[in-house]
């Protein structure tokens, strides 16, 4: 029993093997592969990773491993949502492990069995071993506990396998930081790279600038064919990748619960009033009957429900009040006890007047002014006006003073002892002061000590089999009668039915904008649908619908019409430009001269804080270009036009205010190192991953 706690306890995130979870592992692995492979008919190949193909069952084997440890931890099964995320993670596994291992092969990389002990026991133990083994209590790696752990996991051939595979998991993360720690020892910075990364960060350059922005020029003074727009595409490929995608049109058709769905639920509640009127163990029957979060809960006056509160003078003590309509559930609320309690709740406004130091002299000010906003306000004048004016607490002055409902205790003691001492609304008499200043205080709810127990039987109002099989004849209907997209835009006319699009939907996909979760319409997208074929009904939470594809988009450059809005504007902004441009260079003068000829459209700008790293300039946007040129002129001169994000520019050079000069360039050479040995890790995981020309088609089975 010792090394079972020990092992639930202590390695819950490692270790897997337990019988229940080879049980929950077996069954799942069953379900799943039978119903997948039947779909996937005796295509096993789940997809590809750097040349290698990837079966189904490997697969299924990293992921049923994770469901293993999943359900060690957490002592359930992981439900669909979390299934999906246990797939995702398998994956990225996958890929990284057979991404790098060439890389490893070719440079050599391996973890010896010297160290991998060294990584379980020796001096260099993993992080993730050393988390497993810390004490809560201490928060201390405990090694004794480790090496006891090892003994007795040894002790049993069950308990060898279960470790050995718990230290193979290792074995990957070890590789990586080798390889990570191989890059870092080759990554190094030169005195003159130094040198010229401390100037960049601290010259400064003083320019003015004359700004035309693109909407200087109307839309309709330029014109774009397709022709044009591909071209640009073609030219900016880089910007315009896609994945493999594909687009459906459908129509849904509601679960909706109906009005005779709804009395039913009243009807139900109300055949049940006069025995929850009469049980004594109201929790009980609450939690056994009611389909809401909170049956059985105690509330103060301002957290009652608003049925409840509203009705407070005329039920008592065991009264059930309802059926009553809430959200979308019909509920029934009983008073089970109303008591009096030690704390309470009240509501208050209040004006805090501060002194401006702790001299005698200051707080006789503060306190002179806060007798006079007392005279005030109990004279008549508006207390929320005066203290959205006066009051020096900035959280309640905006809300005219309002601190809400609080409980006792919750504010400092003299404001306490004030508010819950009142015994009526209205202004406190006298000014109260506390460690932050002067209150003058309305009390805006008397305070109540009162608590209330209040069982709720609530039941959500859903859909009949009747209403559920009205809205299916419907789509069936609408399914069997649509044999292609023709029909199904002709019958959906016909019916008057709402047809909704939904594009750039990708093979793993879980959800589709506007429908919510639905992997079964993704699925049969990616498996079995072509162009112009409508699908079957599939039922999702609330709705059924039924889709036809109408497209599809290949993995690389994206379609024009993909993308036919956003290039359609840049290229537009291009010929304006080049409009911009043109009028510009027949202009002269100083800058202020070219924007007076050029017209009110023009603006002269200047900013005085620009650094070579700089990457945009006010008003004009995205300007790199313009501001490496700024840097490149000598004081006064002008450059020729330059295109921005924004429009176009005209730089002159004020001045440039170089580094002070330095005798040691250390610092910055070591944080330009750290910096690229921050970033090379990152970059060198992408390339190799895109490398490894990744090609996932878990839909096929998923």
């Amino acid at each position: 029993m010792a090394l079972i706690n020990t092992l639930r306890n202590k390695m819950g995130k490692v270790i897997v093997g337990f019988i229940a979870v080879a049980i929950l592992s077996f069954v799942l692995t069953d379900l799943l592969s039978g119903q997948r492979s039947i779909l996937a008919g005796n295509d096993r190949d789940i997809g590809e990773i750097a040349g290698e193909t990837i079966t189904y069952e490997e697969f299924q084997e990293r992921a049923d491993v994770l469901v293993q440890n999943y359900a060690s931890n957490f002592g359930r099964n992981p439900g669909a949502d979390e299934l999906n995320s246990l797939r995702n993670q398998a994956w990225l596994l996958l890929v990284a492990e057979k991404s790098f291992d060439k890389e490893y092969k070719a440079l050599g990389i391996t973890v010896s069995p010297e160290e991998l002990v060294d990584l379980v026991q020796g001096k260099n133990i993993s992080p993730d071993i050393q988390r497993i083994f810390t004490d809560p209590q201490t928060g201390q790696f405990n090694k004794d506990q480790l090496l006891q752990t090892l003994n007795q996991l040894n002790g049993t051939p069950q308990g060898r396998a279960q470790w050995k595979q718990f230290e193979e998991s290792l074995i990957p993360g070890r590789k990586r930081v080798e390889l990570d720690n191989l890059i870092d020892k080759s990554t190094f910075v030169t005195d003159a790279e130094a040198e010229r990364e401390y100037k960049d960060q601290n010259a400064v350059a003083e320019v003015k600038y004359l700004y035309v922005p693109f909407f200087a020029v109307n839309d309709s003074s330029v014109n774009v064919t397709d022709a044009e727009l591909e071209n640009y595409i073609d030219g900016h490929k880089d910007e315009y990748q896609v994945d493999w995608s594909r687009s459906i049109e459908y129509v849904s058709f509601p679960i909706v619960a109906s009005s005779a769905d709804s009395l039913a639920y009243r009807e139900e509640l109300r055949e049940i009033k006069e025995e929850f009127s009469n049980i004594s163990d109201d929790s009980l029957y609450a939690t056994s009957n009611s389909e809401l979060s909170n049956p059985f809960d105690t509330y103060t006056i301002n957290s009652l429900p608003a049925i409840v509160a509203s009705n407070l003078n005329i039920i008592h003590k065991g009264t059930v009040v309802g059926p009553y309509i809430d959200g979308n559930s019909y509920v029934l609320y009983k008073l089970s006890d109303v008591y009096e309690d030690t704390t309470g709740v009240a509501r208050a406004s209040h004006i805090l007047i501060k002194w401006d130091d702790d001299s005698n002299e200051a707080k006789a000010k503060a306190k002179s002014e806060a007798l006079s906003v007392l005279r005030e306000v109990q004279g008549g004048a508006d207390f929320a006006e005066v203290a959205k004016e006066k009051s020096k607490d900035g959280g309640s002055a905006i809300n005219g003073g309002d601190l809400d409902w609080f409980e006792t205790g919750k504010m400092v003691k003299p404001f306490n002892d004030a508010v819950f001492g009142a015994t009526k609304k209205g202004i406190i008499p006298q000014i109260v002061e506390s460690q932050f200043g002067y209150h003058i205080i309305d009390v805006t709810e008397v305070p109540s000590f009162t608590k209330y127990k209040v069982a709720t039987v609530g039941l959500d109002i859903t859909a009949s089999d009747e209403t559920r099989d009205e809205a299916f004849r419907k789509a069936d209907y609408f399914a069997g009668t649509s044999g292609n997209y023709s029909d199904f835009k002709a019958n959906a006319e016909k019916e008057g039915y709402s047809i909704l699009n939904a594009d750039n939907i990708e093979p793993n996909d879980q959800r589709i904008a506007r429908i919510g979760k639905a992997r079964q319409v993704i699925g049969w997208l990616f498996r079995d649908a072509s162009e112009g074929e409508v699908s079957p009904v599939y039922e999702l939470d609330d709705q059924y619908v039924v889709a036809v594809m109408t497209g599809e988009q290949e993995e690389g450059t994206a379609g024009l019409n993909e993308v036919r809005l956003e290039v359609t504007e840049k290229v537009k902004n291009e010929k304006k430009g080049e409009l911009i441009v043109q009028k510009l260079k027949q202009l002269s003068g100083s800058l202020d001269d070219i924007a007076y000829s050029y017209g009110e459209d023009a603006s002269v700008l200047t900013s005085s804080n620009v650094k070579i790293s700089t990457t945009s300039l006010p008003s004009a946007g995205g300007a790199d270009e313009a501001i490496g040129k700024a840097f490149s002129l000598s004081d006064g001169q002008v450059s020729d036009p330059i295109a921005t994000d924004n429009g176009i520019v005209i730089i002159q050079l004020e001045g440039i205010t170089p580094a002070p000069e330095i005798a040691d360039y250390t610092m910055h050479s070591n944080n330009l190192k750290r910096a690229r040995e921050g970033r090379s890790s990152y970059y060198l995981g992408e390339l190799i991953k895109e490398a490894a020309n990744v090609k996932d088609e878990r839909y096929k089975f998923f």
